[in-house]
């Protein structure tokens, strides 16, 4: 606390109380509120430099930042959503450029979401065998059984557009990256700004947008989403090959003691699938391609 002290006297700030929120430290001056937490990241500079503005004024100084605490203006959720997606594709086209494929260790991605995609299969494979084997089936287990085919065709889909992703990517010499936020959802939009940049780095775009559809898919139209998002950045075949694989993996199911939860989770579960199938068809059927889900 001394050294934050130090640097908030440094910086003429006049703290009457603290507050803790999380990571963070709200500080309370006479007439404004500051946040000043660690900073994980320099990457600022470059956004102003590739004009993307869209984050808060920020102070880095010490390995820590401080800015203003951002009183949130009250707008609908679904305005809100649609300007952060425009802003996302902002942020991705500002900061666009092309690296060598062999600069890139797009293999460990690649292995990474094949482990995922695996571990998945491997835990409805364990429970399909269980449910099997049991006399009386408890209603999520009757409940899975009746729809394990949905999420083997899921599975079978993803590893199938994975292998596409791979594949083209074998075939480049260059590879699309961006800045990428890497820790998207609508509580880190405010005002316009996005907040809360500590896991950015440059990455694959289409992960932005994974991780923003795993946060909100049954909350939005993310046709539309999409459709606003594409008018902007469009993606590259080999980019929706990753984006479709992606969002097809099915979460796995949360088992407790607890019946009618295991029931709700099962439905999630399953209306994640159906939701995510809906979206591909909706997409591939405006492009004029059937889709194999």
């Amino acid at each position: 606390m001394k050294k934050i002290n130090e640097l908030l006297k440094k910086h003429n700030i006049n703290s009457l109380r603290y507050e803790k929120n999380g990571k963070c430290t709200i500080v309370y001056d006479k007439d404004k509120k500051y946040v000043i937490k660690k900073s994980k990241t320099n990457i600022y500079e470059y956004l102003s430099y590739r004009n993307f503005n869209n984050y808060p004024n920020i102070i880095i100084d010490d390995g820590y930042e401080i800015r203003e605490y951002i009183e949130e203006i009250d707008v609908p959720i679904e305005q809100k959503m649609i300007d952060m997606i425009y802003n996302l594709s902002l942020l991705h086209k500002k900061t666009t450029y092309y690296k060598k494929i062999n600069e890139y260790n797009f293999e460990n991605l690649y292995e990474d979401i094949k482990n995922k995609i695996d571990n998945s299969l491997n835990i409805y494979n364990e429970l399909i065998t269980r449910i099997e084997n049991t006399t009386y089936m408890s209603p999520s287990d009757y409940y899975l059984a009746r729809n394990i085919s949905k999420v083997y065709t899921n599975i079978n889909y993803s590893i199938d557009n994975i292998n596409k992703w791979y594949n083209h990517l074998k075939s480049k010499d260059r590879l699309r990256v961006s800045v990428i936020h890497n820790n998207l959802s609508v509580e880190h939009y405010i005002n316009d700004m996005f907040i809360s940049w500590d896991n950015s780095k440059i990455g694959i775009p289409v992960i932005d947008l994974y991780h923003l559809y795993l946060n909100s898919y049954d909350k939005y139209d993310w046709n539309e989403l999409l459709n606003i998002y594409l008018d902007n950045y469009p993606l590259k075949e080999e980019e929706i090959e990753l984006f479709y694989s992606l969002i097809s993996i099915p979460d796995i199911p949360n088992v407790t003691s607890i019946e009618i939860d295991n029931v709700k989770d099962i439905y999630n579960k399953l209306n994640y699938i159906k939701l995510a199938n809906e979206l591909i068809s909706k997409r591939t059927i405006e492009k004029g391609i059937k889709s194999e889900v």
